[in-house]
């Protein structure tokens, strides 16, 4: 798992709407045990949760705060400069002209001043200020709206695996066997090509090869 794959889940749900309107009912006050709040924050945790990145997120905890959501960053070091910000931080934002913590969202891309952040419980349209809309959605934001930048620690992305047969003489024909179901793949990529057959894999490997599989 890693950042991407909160952006994903973030991305999956745009254009996801508040039922009934005007309600603040949603799958993630549902699933966060407080419906009918205000639920940007409640967005944010229900992303990370779904994509396997529940300590990234408060450490773990629940808050449906803003305030206290980067309280908790800044308590652990977790804060960067606005002029820093990069896709997968979250950003608390404020449309009055103060520091003031209002409203929240997961940044995706960036392209200069432009920010660009996909906010749960905003309004449709790429840019704007609300605040406490009805709906998913991506938006532009300027550094002059952020107040702070919450650096989560996502987990390494999984290392590709290189099969040890990698290198040697004989790797492409490991790899025809393996494309050919003559050899069954190794998920850990363990093939182990220096050690001996047995006589029924050897046979296996034949009758494979003739077209039966057992």
């Amino acid at each position: 798992m890693s950042k991407q794959a909160v952006i994903d889940a973030a991305r999956a749900d745009l254009r996801y709407t508040e039922n009934p309107p005007g309600s603040n009912m949603t799958k993630y006050g549902e699933a966060y045990g407080m419906n009918g709040e205000p639920w940007c924050v409640e967005a944010l945790w229900y992303w990370f949760n779904e994509a396997g990145e529940r300590m990234a997120f408060f450490g773990g905890g629940k808050t449906a705060s803003c305030g206290m959501l980067l309280r908790w960053y800044k308590e652990q070091g977790l804060t960067v400069p606005v002029e820093d910000v990069r896709e997968g931080d979250i950003v608390i934002l404020n449309f009055s002209g103060t520091k003031e913590t209002q409203h929240c969202g997961l940044v995706v891309e960036t392209y200069g001043d432009a920010i660009f952040v996909i906010e749960g419980n905003t309004s449709p349209g790429l840019e704007g200020s609300q605040n406490n809309g009805g709906c998913v959605a991506l938006k532009q934001r300027n550094p002059s709206q952020i107040v702070g930048v919450c650096r989560p620690q996502y987990k390494p992305d999984d290392p590709q695996i290189v099969p040890d047969y990698t290198g040697r003489w004989s790797q492409t024909y490991w790899e025809k066997g393996i494309a050919l179901g003559i050899i069954d793949e190794a998920k850990d990529g363990k093939y182990r090509p220096k050690d001996n057959a047995t006589r029924e894999e050897v046979l296996a490997m034949i009758l494979r090869n003739n077209g039966y599989r057992g």
